[in-house]
């Protein structure tokens, strides 16, 4: 499921990817997609709370220019 969103050209973090999912394990599934050899990066982006102020969360994604060589090795950018 996150493979579909990150080649929508989506961004996914943990609150969507448990809402898509039912899972909490986004963690573990860009890690086995980075040993597949899929560039998903991240982005840490302020989440705050009042427990925790200064806390951030990994938003992640494939580049596009990822998603558009796979779309077009495929045949799916045409």
């Amino acid at each position: 499921m996150a493979l579909g969103v990150f080649m929508d050209g989506r961004h996914l973090d943990h609150p969507e990817f448990e809402q898509l999912t039912q899972s909490w394990r986004l963690a573990a599934v860009v890690f086995q997609l980075r040993s597949l050899g899929w560039p998903v990066e991240k982005i840490e982006i302020p989440s705050p709370t009042d427990e925790n102020p200064r806390r951030c969360i990994a938003l992640y994604h494939l580049p596009m220019k990822y998603v558009s060589e796979v779309l077009a090795q495929s045949g799916g950018g045409e």
